[in-house]
This record gives structure tokens, sequence and C-alpha cells, in this order.
């Protein structure tokens, strides 16, 4: 195992960011980027032993910067949306910055895939990248201070560990990784073949602002996804969910969740080239979209990225949690710390 830095480019106010690649001894390595502490490539093998990257990106910083739809990123300080862009928080509610309709999404010009982050290489394979956020900043209350530690194994688990320490006032944290997924490569166009299982029984219903509209419905239909099904079922479905986004981009209530064990959450299978990959979390959800808005986005080695060409599989607190207290909710405390962590397992048949 090893980790190597090198350069990645300038940004727009002439800092520079960096690229760190963790290596196992079979060849697999990750990529990261200092700048939204972002995944940049996953390359694993295939059934046949060929190393190909699956997570979905770009070639250069700059295209990175452009926010062309947080790809790999890690989202914060709140990830998801905050509905009528506010943060009702200790008897007072927050206006924040509305850049997704009337919704606060990923935290606005606050948002943590916008920042370039403190990185160090921790031991021969993992890296820590930290950022800071004042209170107020985007009109989030409290100063916090968020981390997340990349691990990967020789067993080809990635591994996030996330921390949130909030400073001297309360305040709010839900933290996620952005990486959208095909398993059968970055450049290969399409995720509808690939097989999905969800270990939950319930969802959040969206309204017609794509936020939760507060039930918890049991799964049905396009939404039972307990047992492995192509995503190309539900995504073509006449399901009035589907329709409402044009494909998946909701949150999943996860059975296994107690606040502190690890536990499956989604098992995704490759239609071509034999990976699989597991997603174990000690948070209540995960959000699964399908990239429905793609539209010829510029991609590695020259690809355009178009509809359905990768998936989101986002744990998470559910996105909207702080208006609706009968949810598990990502308030931090003054002085405490909010840990979780998520795993993402590769395998072949």
């Amino acid at each position: 195992m090893a980790v190597t830095k090198t350069t990645f480019g300038t940004l727009r106010d002439g800092r520079e960011a960096h690229l760190y690649t963790i290596t196992t001894s079979a060849g697999s390595s990750v990529t990261l980027t200092d700048f939204g502490a972002t995944l940049v490539k996953a390359l694993v093998p295939d059934s046949l032993g060929r190393m190909e990257d699956v997570a979905l990106g770009f070639d250069s910083v700059d295209l990175y910067e452009q926010d062309l739809g947080d790809f790999g990123a890690i989202c914060g300080r709140v990830a998801n949306r905050l509905s009528r862009a506010s943060l009702p928080l200790d008897r007072r509610v927050y206006p924040l910055t509305a850049n997704d309709g009337t919704n606060c999404l990923h935290s606005g010009v606050a948002a943590f895939h916008h920042k370039l982050w403190d990185a160090e290489i921790v031991g021969e394979n993992s890296v820590r990248f930290t950022v800071f956020t004042p209170d107020g900043e985007g009109g989030f209350p409290g100063d916090l201070a968020a981390s997340v530690i990349y691990t990967f194994s020789p067993e080809n688990v990635l591994s996030l560990d996330y921390e949130a320490v909030a400073g001297g006032s309360n305040t709010v944290a839900n933290l996620t990784n952005h990486t959208y997924w095909n398993l059968d490569g970055a450049t290969f166009g399409s995720v509808l073949d690939h097989s999905i299982r969800i270990h939950a029984s319930r969802f959040t219903p969206i309204n017609e602002h794509t936020v939760p509209d507060g039930r918890l419905l049991p799964v049905k239909g396009a939404f039972d996804l307990r047992a492995y099904r192509p995503l190309r079922e539900g995504v073509q479905s006449k399901d009035e969910q589907i329709a409402l986004v044009n494909g998946y981009d909701h949150n999943f209530v996860l059975d296994g969740y107690d606040g502190r064990t690890m536990f499956k959450a989604v098992d995704l299978k490759a239609a071509v080239s034999g990976r699989r990959m597991e997603v174990w979390t000690t948070m209540p959800g995960i959000q699964v979209y399908t990239g429905n808005h793609f539209d010829r986005i510029p991609g590695k080695g020259g690809m355009r990225y178009n509809r359905y060409g990768g998936v989101a599989l986002e744990t998470q607190f559910f996105p909207d949690a702080p208006h609706h207290p009968a949810w598990p909710q990502p308030y931090v405390k003054a002085g405490e710390t909010q840990r979780s962590r998520t795993e993402f397992r590769f395998f072949v048949d």
C-alpha cells in the first residue's frame, strides 16, 4: 500500500489543488483531490481482473470548480435539500440561500464541495481532509469543523469516516459523498441495466418541490427494491414519484439503523463487468439518484455524461429533516462531535 501526491491544477483564485492516490499491491487504487474532498477515480477489477475506473468525474480541476453536479464530492455542511431555504434550530428559523427552486441544496453558497480542504496523508492507505465553516456562512448558525478520512484497504474496501465538531453554539451537520457510480466503467454510458437491492422497507415520498412531504411510506412498485431489480424497471415505470424527477431522486429509510452499528444498506451489481458493490453505513437514510439531469456533461476521456450515466448512493440524515422533528436529526450540540462511517465494498462475481 502507498499514497502518492501530485498536482491537479490551479483554481480561479490562484491556489493549487492536489491529487492523492492510494494504491494496493494488487493494483487497485482510489484517487482523491483536496478540492471538495472529492473522489476522482476508483480503479477496481472486473471478473477477468481488468482494472477500470468506476467513478464518474473529470480530468481537470477546473471542471470540478464549474460545479457540474457535485461529482465525487463531500457535500455539507448540510447535504441534500432544506425546504423554503430555511433552517429551524433552537426556536429560531435561519434564512439560507435558495439554489434549487425554493430549496437550499447542499448548503448553497456555503457548500463544502466549493472549498479547498486541508489534506494530510495518514499512514500507508488513508488521507484525512479537514475544512472549517464559520458562524453565519451561507446563513447557517454556529462554527463547524468537519473532516473525512478516506481509507482504501487491500480488500478493495473504501471507507469514509466523518466527523463534525460544533463550536460554541448548537449547529447542524449532514455530510455525505456524492460519487456517481457506474460499475461497468466511467465511460460505459448507462447504469439502467445495473441491478440494485436496498435494505429499506420505507421511503420518504417527495412533493412537487422535490423535498419530502413528511410521510414515511412502505415501499411498493418501483420503490420496492428489497430484492435485486434492474434500475431500468423503476426508472421507466409509470410511478408518479418517478415522473416527478424523471427517475430516482429519493431517500430510502434504512432498516438496519440504530444510531451506532454499521449495517448493509445497498447491493449494486453491474450488467456486464461482473463487478458488485455493497454500501455499509451507520446513517439512517440513503439518497438514490440516477443522474436524471445529465445532458452531455463533459466527462473523463472525452466522454459525455447523459441521463442515467451513473447512480449516486448518498448515506445521510433524511432530506429536510429539521422541518420534521420526529425524524433522526442532524443537530450537533455546542462543543460536541458527530461521527459516522460509510463503506463502499467492491467485489466480482
